[in-house]
């Protein structure tokens, strides 16, 4: 049983931090992180494809919904900012809940949870994964992980969540998603299957399970 199964905010027993409306996706384990240790991290593996936007985005303009709705593919609203993402199997999402220490924005959030991720995926260098835009990482120019934040005043925590691309599916992206109406400077424009890659097929040889045992054991110290 996964914590999403166990813990929910409409539970007589919640008690703990809160968000001023509706649930969104992952919500339940921002709130569960929010009561645990810190730095909290969560990982778990996609387990089919699902689409998820968040606050900022256009889902009439961004999201081909006939062709979810025909595929039975949930679209799902995030707390957390950025652009529309397609998740699929083959993909380890990451939760992240931190204290916020001051002064300390998004670009500092990103840039330590990234700087961990890296060291870990790729700790000689060889496979030459860098930060890039605001909360991105790729490989030679392409796009490997995605990721939003959600910063919390009181109390003053962040809630960060972001999808790697293991061995996904990357053309599932063009079939549910229109080309984004923000991208970063690094895009130049190009579609979905020019601009993302695969850990796989870059020549990565450990698998979205190994990876995400490795983020959630060893991820936290990185991030003290």
């Amino acid at each position: 049983m996964t914590i999403e199964d166990t813990f929910s905010t409409s539970s007589p027993s919640f008690s703990g931090p809160g968000f001023p409306d509706p649930p969104r996706k992952n919500d339940a384990l921002f709130l569960y992180g929010a009561m645990r240790p810190k730095p909290f991290v969560h990982t778990y593996l996609q387990m089919d494809i699902e689409v998820v936007y968040g606050p900022s985005c256009k889902p009439d303009k961004e999201i081909y919904s006939d062709k979810c709705l025909r595929d039975n593919v949930t679209v799902s609203l995030r707390r957390s900012g950025g652009g529309v993402v397609v998740l699929s199997p083959g993909m380890v999402v990451t939760i992240v809940v931190g204290q916020r220490g001051a002064p300390r924005g998004p670009k500092e959030i990103f840039s330590k949870i990234h700087d961990g991720m890296i060291s870990l995926l790729d700790p000689d260098g060889s496979l030459f994964i860098e930060k890039t835009g605001l909360s991105d990482l790729a490989i030679h120019g392409k796009k490997i992980l995605g990721s939003s934040l959600y910063l919390q005043h009181s109390p003053e925590l962040y809630y960060y969540q972001s999808s790697l691309m293991v061995s996904s599916d990357i053309s599932l992206i063009a079939r549910y998603t229109a080309h984004p109406l923000r991208e970063p400077a690094y895009r130049q424009g190009r579609d979905h299957e020019q601009f993302c890659t695969t850990l796989e097929k870059e020549g990565y040889k450990r698998s979205a399970e190994e990876i995400a045992l490795l983020l959630e054991r060893k991820l936290p110290a990185h991030l003290k």
